[in-house]
Order: structure tokens, then C-alpha cells, then sequence
């Protein structure tokens, strides 16, 4: 049998980042978390926080959090059912891995009809969609949108479909960077030579074309680094840089003539949701709004 308050010690140390924080949090001393901690390491005969900066779990470490954050949701519907019977349901918070370009194409206000009829607090946990099924993994989030068709063990997968990404700028920038730019060499030149509005520090689908289809190196292009997508595409907007967004958030302002399509950056997404196999009810009723949203936004796989 589990210990759960040992298991909520390890989950508590891995959100709060420190063994200081989650004493406060759970009401104890340092030690006594540290002691827990030890003493779920001793019934399960290994090492399961790496005491490192920042501190980090081991693979077995990640399935007793898995478990435990698991547990805590199946408890939280629980808990909601009961109050439903008392006519008195409070609110339930759903921990989610999306993608920045879900967001920007609406992903809340197409969920919102659902999230107000059933009292639906969205927890969103932002990362490139390359990265998000590292979040399931740990059981830090119980449903994540990924580019891997592949599932987890322990939990399903649906197809959503593709998102289409395309390189834009604004005329004027085209035609300072990339004028008479036709062949893989001279598009390279010019991609060595324009600046870029990339998202974030990871690698990225921008970085990845870049090194996949001109062998360019972070480093070997002037870049700005912008971890959040509306102020990506408006830089793109401005006229500072060249950007790769979805189709969609670029479609108004390609169609008035403000921004010009790359064409040579073109690339279509393959995105799934995966999520744990017992799905709480709040859960599937977001995995179906979900579907919903990505058949109006995405194209068929």
C-alpha cells in the first residue's frame, strides 16, 4: 500500500522547487519533509529526487507522481459528485499542457460554454508542443496537445489534426531581405541575414527549419527570442522581423496585403491530445469541447 502523505511530500517538493517551500505549504519543518522523502525512497528501495538545482525525479520517481496527481483528480470528481448531491458544487480546476498557438486561435473561447456550465477552472501549462508530453509524463498536467502520435503508457490518444505554419513579413522587409532570394543558396544568404522572431529558448519548429533546410545554426542568424506568440506575430507586424505562425492568426492581415507568406518556410503540424486513460468526467467533457475546437481549426489528419 501507498503512503500518501509520503507521496505528497515528493509532489509538493517538485512544485514548490524546494524542500523550505513545501514545508511551508504542508505546515511542517524542513526536515520532516526530508524525512519523508527518505523514508519513500527506503519502501521503494531507490533513489527518487535527484537533490541537484533545480531539483528533478527519476524515472520511478515520475510514477509515483503520476499516481498521486492521478489519485488527487479521481478524489476532486469524487468530491464534486458529492456536492452535486448537496446541490452545493464548488468549482474544479483541470491541469492541461497546451500550446501557445491553441491559445491564439481561441482555444478558451470556443471552451468557455464548457467551462461555465460546469464550473471548470482551466489550469493551462504553456510549452511548445514538442515538449508538452513531458508534462503528462510526470503527471504534472492529466491531458496535454502534442506533435507525438505515440502514447504514454497508462493513457490514450486522439488525432486532432494539422496545424499549418507559414513565414511571414511585412513587404517592406521582403523586399529589403529576401529581394530576388530564388534558389536554396540565395535563400539562405538571405535567411542568415534577416532577422527572426523565434519562440522561446527551446528548439523550436522556426529553428528547426532553419537547421533542417538551409544548415543554419542558432547563432548564425540574427534573431530575437520572444517567449509569447501575439507579441511574436506582432513583431512580425511591425516590420522588425520575420516570424513562422499558424496560417490562421496570419489570414486577416495576408489577405489586406500588411504581411507577405515565406513560402519557403511553409510546414504542416500533426497535433494529438493525449491524456490519462481514467479520465475524470470534467476531463473527458474538456477532451470532447476540445476535438470540437481542433475540427474548426485544424485540417483532417
Amino acid at each position: 500500500m501507498f503512503d500518501y502523505k509520503l507521496l505528497e511530500a515528493l509532489d509538493m517538493v517538485l512544485r514548490c522547487g524546494s524542500f523550505d517551500a513545501a514545508a511551508k505549504r504542508l505546515h511542517l519543518t524542513p526536515s520532516a519533509i526530508s524525512q519523508r522523502i527518505r523514508q519513500l525512497e527506503e519502501r521503494h528501495g531507490e533513489v527518487l529526487l535527484r537533490r541537484e538545482n533545480p531539483l528533478s525525479v527519476t524515472a520511478s520517481g515520475e510514477k509515483l507522481l503520476a499516481h498521486v496527481r492521478q489519485v488527487r483528480a479521481l478524489e476532486a470528481e469524487l468530491g464534486e459528485l458529492i456536492a452535486q448531491t448537496n446541490q452545493s458544487a464548488d468549482w474544479v480546476t483541470l491541469r492541461v499542457g497546451v500550446n501557445a498557438d491553441s491559445l491564439v486561435l481561441g482555444l478558451i473561447s470556443a471552451l468557455s460554454p464548457l467551462l461555465a456550465q460546469q464550473r471548470l477552472l482551466l489550469e493551462c501549462v504553456v510549452d511548445d508542443e514538442a515538449y508538452t508530453l513531458d508534462l503528462l509524463r510526470s503527471g504534472e498536467v492529466s491531458g496535454c496537445i502534442s506533435t507525438q502520435a505515440n502514447p504514454v503508457a497508462g493513457c490514450g490518444v486522439l488525432p486532432l489534426g494539422s496545424m499549418q505554419y507559414i513565414g511571414v513579413a511585412t513587404p517592406g522587409f521582403v523586399a529589403q531581405y529576401f529581394s530576388g532570394a530564388m534558389s536554396d543558396e540565395s535563400l539562405k544568404k538571405s535567411f542568415a541575414n534577416a532577422p527572426a522572431a523565434v519562440f522561446g529558448h527551446k528548439e523550436s519548429l522556426h529553428r528547426r527549419l532553419l537547421r533542417e533546410r538551409w544548415s543554419l545554426l542558432e547563432g548564425q542568424y540574427p534573431c530575437y527570442v520572444i517567449p509569447e506568440s501575439n507579441a511574436l506575430y506582432a513583431a512580425a507586424r511591425s516590420g522588425i522581423a520575420y516570424a513562422v505562425v499558424p496560417r490562421q492568426q496570419a489570414a486577416s492581415a495576408l489577405a489586406s496585403g500588411e504581411l507577405v507568406d515565406i513560402t519557403a518556410l511553409a510546414e504542416s503540424v500533426e497535433l494529438y491530445w493525449h491524456h490519462w486513460a481514467r479520465q475524470t468526467r470534467p476531463a473527458q467533457l474538456f477532451s470532447q469541447a476540445l476535438q470540437d475546437f481542433a475540427r474548426q481549426q485544424l485540417i483532417p489528419s
